[in-house]
């Protein structure tokens, strides 16, 4: 058998695409992201739980702390300068800030924090809109 659960989470950020991009994203814009992470695991624990969803939200508090209301900028990006000289809240990327890139990032975090001998990240999910977005699976 194999048990999953999955959490939500939102935070409000920007990001404009620039590398290799000439669409209207690239210009500086907002969008409020919806995340959704989903992790597995073939046994349950000791409270017949996979992972209590209060340890879930250390992804959140990570979120808060690097993402949320910060501009999302790729490491070239000539924005960045301005960014961080204005004492703004940046978070560069090694990749355009988009959906997929996003999501990678979280799953990264999400590994980080969660993975263990029983806990699998299936996959996390990242919307910048209500109808557009990017799943990741590992």
């Amino acid at each position: 058998m194999t048990y999953e659960i999955f959490k939500e989470f939102r935070f409000e950020a920007a990001h404009r695409l620039v590398k290799n991009y000439t669409g209207k994203c690239t210009n500086n814009h907002g969008h409020s992201w919806h995340v959704r992470i989903h992790l597995q695991a073939n046994s349950l624990d000791e409270k017949d739980m996979l992972i209590d969803f209060q340890e879930v939200k250390v992804l959140k508090q990570w979120i808060d702390d690097n993402l949320d209301h910060a501009t999302l900028l790729w490491e070239n990006d000539p924005m960045c300068a301005y960014i961080r000289q204005s004492e703004q809240r940046i978070y560069v990327t090694l990749k355009n800030p988009t959906s997929e890139h996003i999501a990678e990032i979280i799953m990264q975090q999400a590994i980080r924090l969660f993975q263990n001998n029983r806990i699998n990240v299936a996959c996390v999910e990242v919307n910048e809109t209500c109808t557009t977005g990017a799943k990741i699976y590992q």
